[in-house]
């Protein structure tokens, strides 16, 4: 991965969920399908890049934040693996904190649990745009209409599903994106033809999108009532607007292990999801004065880091992991 990027070609997300939900897995595939990796790693049989820490293949749980960069189609995504397990809070605020955005991760038979909403809380503390991904669409009492349902009981604001999955349960292959108007099937997201027992649902939710869309572009929400079509585009442009300002979470679903909607995830991801150049302008606290300075999020800006995680390593020693909210670090 050597590839330079632009701020706005950056994503830095982070996974979060209650535990068991299928972070790690999820990870694992986001880096198979980019090329990060050759082989889809399982939890199960301690073999996943983020898990490396024998504790956690012990244990087969996530037990630190781990960082994965990798590449899709000309931006470059950093994914922060969070700890799904209460006794590891702080690792998970601490990449919630530095991240730009987030995937809220649910698991589809057990929908919204408490660790959900104890991650939700946090990304909203720090007013963190977010997708929500449900996850496991394979498994015996995957229910997706359960969960929107859960997460409107749950939760408020505009949650959007920008996808309907193709069958149920074991007999789950991929999805139906609802801004293309394609079906997504296979572990290599092939078009597909749309399912036509479908129709129905799309129609409604193909509307409700629509109109979130035009609600987050005044022009857009002119050509909407004046009862002209919004480009796909068009509806990317605003759904991503209505995302970034916190009005819109739009809901996708797949399965990690199967590598099933891991792709449309991907492009939604740097669709909607917003760069650090997105960001407000960042109040921090000048160590030679110490008083406070306001910076904006660009690379001519002076420096200025956070650090959020620090571990002793066995073989190189003391590590610290920080985040560059502007200008440039570079080594020595």
């Amino acid at each position: 991965m050597t590839e330079s990027y632009k701020t706005e070609q950056l994503r830095n997300v982070a996974l979060i969920a209650h535990g068991s939900a299928g972070k790690t897995s999820l990870a694992e595939a986001m880096i198979f399908d980019t090329g990060a990796t050759s082989r889809l790693g399982r939890v199960e049989d301690g073999t996943t890049v983020s898990d490396y820490d024998p504790e956690e293949i012990r244990r087969k749980i996530s037990l630190n934040v781990s960082i994965i960069p990798c590449e899709w189609n000309g931006h470059k995504i950093n994914i922060l693996d969070t700890p799904g397990y209460i006794d590891f809070v702080g690792e998970v605020k601490g990449a919630v904190r530095v991240a730009d955005g987030a995937v809220v991760v649910l698991d589809a038979v057990s929908g919204v649990e408490v660790g959900t909403e104890l991650v939700w809380g946090f990304a909203d503390e720090q007013n963190l745009p977010r997708l929500i991904f449900v996850n496991k669409m394979d498994r015996e009492n995957a229910n997706f209409t359960r969960t929107l349902e859960q997460l409107g009981q749950k939760f408020e604001g505009n949650m959007i599903p920008i996808q309907l999955p193709v069958g149920k349960e074991s007999q789950f292959k991929g999805v139906v994106d609802l801004v293309s108007m394609k079906a997504y099937l296979g572990d290599k997201a092939e078009e597909g033809e749309i399912p036509a027992d479908l129709e129905g649902e799309i129609e409604e939710y193909r509307l409700r999108l629509i109109e979130a869309a035009a609600e987050g572009d005044d022009e857009l929400i002119v050509k909407y009532l004046e009862g002209e079509e919004l480009t796909e585009e068009e509806i990317k442009r605003g759904l991503a607007i209505g995302v970034k300002s916190g009005k819109v979470i739009p809901i996708l679903c797949g399965s990690a292990t199967l590598n099933l909607g891991i792709q449309p995830l991907l492009q939604a991801i740097i669709d909607y999801l917003p760069s650090p150049a997105d960001r407000p302008e960042i109040k921090g606290t000048n160590p030679v004065t110490g008083e406070e300075e306001i910076l904006k999020p660009t690379p001519t800006a002076p420096l200025s880091v956070m650090v959020f995680k620090t571990i002793a390593d066995p073989y190189v020693g003391k590590l610290t992991y920080f985040r560059v909210y502007s200008g440039i670090m570079e080594s020595d």
